[in-house]
């Protein structure tokens, strides 16, 4: 039989690179699915849909098992999405604390590690244990550096698409830190670095309350915003967008530490201080409530002018400071309605401590979707092609019919 010409088994390739992805995309849900179904659901021939979901099991992609409907003959086949084929790592560096999130390609979180750290840490410090709280999280998870596809470092900083730290006034040493490069040498896969509030927006509208238009406003002993625009988190050309802080005169670089002052006593952490003076307000304390009244109005000047920028269906308020959102909520839902034609919706985030770490888990997933997407067609999709620890050249005689994708 004569060799298909160039040109054909281009096309035949590009074809099957387009129904595996077609078959992948609808089982990436987890929900084990019979061939019928899929085939439905991709608009692939059952025919077609079977060889792509056999090539898919055969390269490690997809588990198969009879279905639980008992019918006459033979069984059928559900077929589910192996999350556990690849690993991804969530990290988060920050003042205080260090964590690191495992999960799988579900996003799945299979293990957590945190250990402490202090503000005036070395940057070479922070930087020797974050690796090894990345081990440490690996070893909980029973996995190697080998099983992890991509990962993903949240810090705080203006943060170039390079993975360098533009600038950062929080972490000794950081400004012009090259995040990336060490983690990717630890872990032997691409790294992704991104700023810290962006990051928890990113898992807000993963995990928390959606909107495809948002501000995300992180409050704590430091304020920062992110911004989700059409339904991509929007960093801008250098990584600093909703950066409004860096305007002095609105006064977000010392509101906590205004707010804190209030607080009875001598404090050297802000956050309790702060916690202190939110307990008084609710017991009407006049002093209390006048700080809070302050810190609302300070924080409501950038939120006003986000807002009246970008006009989001949404805000959400999240950091150390949401355990006071029924103080925080009422108060900046009230400049917002003064101020704005038109309000944007605003509520507290669920999501805790572990918001930025899950943002870092849904970008490296991002990015190893990124990859399963543009994989050369000529390289068999296989889970160790898009793990970069070898790559299969695959073949227009696979037995791959030549078929649309809604044949």
């Amino acid at each position: 039989m004569p060799e298909p010409l160039p040109g054909i088994a281009r096309d035949q390739t590009m074809l099957r690179r387009v129904n595996e992805l077609s078959v992948l995309s609808v089982l990436r849900d987890g929900v084990p699915r019979v061939l019928s179904e899929i085939a439905e659901r991709t608009g692939l021939s059952w025919r077609t849909t079977s060889v792509v979901t056999e090539s898919l099991e055969q390269h490690g992609w997809l588990a198969s098992g009879d279905a639980d409907v008992k019918r006459p003959g033979r069984p059928a086949r559900r077929y589910r999405f192996l999350a556990e084929a690849g690993h991804v790592a969530g990290i988060d560096i920050g003042a205080h604390a260090i964590g690191v999130s495992i999960a799988d390609l579900a996003g799945t979180i299979v293990a957590t590690h945190r250990v402490k750290a202090s503000p005036r840490d070395s940057a070479d410090k922070r930087l020797n244990a974050t690796q090894a709280t990345v081990r440490a999280a690996l070893a909980a998870a029973g996995l190697s550096e080998a099983d992890v596809w991509s990962a993903a470092v949240a810090s705080t900083g203006i943060i170039a698409r390079d993975g360098i730290v533009t600038k950062s006034v929080v972490l000794p040493g950081w400004t012009g830190l090259d995040l990336a490069t060490p983690m990717s040498d630890l872990l032997g896969c691409p790294v992704t670095v991104a700023n810290d509030c962006n990051l928890a927006t990113l898992a807000e509208r993963w995990r928390g309350h959606h909107a495809d238009t948002m501000i995300y406003l992180l409050t704590g002993v430091r304020l920062g915003t992110g911004l989700i625009v059409s339904g991509q988190l929007h960093r801008g050309s250098a990584g600093a967008a909703g950066e409004i802080g860096e305007i002095r005169e609105l006064g977000w670089h010392d509101a906590a530490e205004r707010l804190a002052a209030a607080a009875p006593g001598q404090h050297r952490d802000r956050d309790r201080a702060a916690a202190l003076v939110f307990a008084a307000a609710r017991h009407d304390d006049t002093t209390a409530v006048a700080a809070v009244d302050r810190f609302a109005a300070d924080v409501a000047g950038g939120l006003i002018a986000m807002t009246l920028t970008l006009d989001p269906d949404l805000v959400v308020i999240g950091g150390s400071f949401v355990h006071a959102a029924d103080l925080l909520l009422p108060r900046l839902r009230q400049h917002l309605e003064r101020a704005c034609p038109h309000p944007p919706r605003l509520e507290a985030s669920q999501l805790g401590d572990e918001a930025v770490g899950l943002g870092a888990v849904r970008l490296a997933l991002d990015a190893v979707e990124t990859r399963i997407a543009n994989l050369d067609s000529t390289i068999q999709l296989s889970p160790a092609a898009i793990s970069g620890n070898r790559l299969l050249p695959a073949s227009p005689a696979q037995g791959i019919p030549r078929t649309l994708p809604n044949d």
